[in-house]
């Protein structure tokens, strides 16, 4: 009865040596399959970085935009948006101006020295820069109408 077992044993390790062996066969036989399946598990890998390259171009566009104003000036006729809004800029400090409006124009900035910013209709944008620390007064010429107040420090 021992060697029963035993044969039963050396039985099944044949066989699973044999199935081994067919196996390694296949796997050699499968070796130029799992290279294409290789390769197309590596094509999803590049699909991830075509959605990064797809990011990139989004990405341009954003840059190339026009930045974001801190003073965003809208008017139509002789409607004019802000109203007296406040901005706090250090001397020197650039204060970006926008423009959308249906009129040509000019702003009156009550600095030392005093400025004018002149703007065309449609949208512009345009820099200011007040060297002068104070509150400084900035109005729409044409109205009267303060949009902003700017505290240089």
């Amino acid at each position: 009865m021992t060697l029963r077992p035993l044969t039963l044993s050396a039985a099944a390790l044949t066989a699973v040596l044999a199935l081994g062996a067919c196996s390694g066969a296949a796997d050699e036989d499968a070796a130029p399959v799992d290279a294409p399946s290789t390769q197309a598990t590596e094509t999803p890998s590049a699909s991830p970085s075509a959605p990064a390259a797809t990011d990139q171009p989004t990405e341009a566009p954003t840059s190339e935009a026009p930045v974001e104003a801190d003073l965003a000036i809208v008017i139509a006729g002789d409607e004019v948006s802000p109203n007296a809004v406040e901005i706090s800029v250090g001397r020197g400090e650039p204060v970006l101006i926008s423009f959308d409006t249906d009129r040509g124009g000019e702003l009156h900035v009550h600095s030392k020295p005093e400025q004018y910013v002149e703007f065309e209709a449609g949208a512009s944008q345009q820099e200011l820069v007040i060297e002068v620390p104070g509150q400084v007064e900035v109005e729409d010429h044409d109205t009267g109408d303060v949009v902003a107040v700017i505290s240089v420090t």
